[in-house]
């Protein structure tokens, strides 16, 4: 009877549990167990957007499943929710790429890509940010 009662607190505590990430941080990818992978965010400003920035964000989550799945670990955040963001990496204007780079598990720099909201589409845009982003992590 005790093994039954637990067993329905676990399945009651479980959606809560599961649903307890906030919805402003999407994870892209599965960091796979035992690699410390690098990190891509990608911060974006709902309270300050642009009219390209939707299309820039799709074309940029694109250019980072084409060529980083399983090789980076990625996320998308505000930073009307998150402001902590804006002076921690110095984020200027409605949409920045921050690639951090990951050793032993310990963050060891990042480098930032501003004013995405310009250059949105194309070859251009995506050779632009896969050498952004291979020149910094040695891809």
């Amino acid at each position: 009877m005790r093994f039954i009662a637990l067993l329905l607190a676990v399945f009651l505590l479980l959606p809560a549990t599961l649903y307890a990430a906030p919805a402003t941080l999407q994870n892209l990818y599965i960091n796979p167990a035992g690699k410390h992978l690098p990190e891509a965010i990608i911060f974006y400003s709902s309270a300050n957007t642009c009219e390209t920035c939707p299309e820039t964000i799709d074309n940029l989550i694109t250019v980072l499943k084409q060529n980083y799945q399983g090789k980076l670990h990625a996320y998308l955040i505000d930073t009307a929710r998150h402001p902590e963001f804006i002076t921690a990496f110095k984020l200027q204007g409605p949409l920045n790429l921050v690639i951090i780079r990951i050793t032993d598990g310990a963050a060891f720099g990042y480098h930032k890509l501003a004013g995405l909201q310009s250059l949105n589409t194309g070859t251009a845009f995506s050779r632009r940010i896969t050498a952004f982003i291979n020149n910094f992590l040695g891809f």
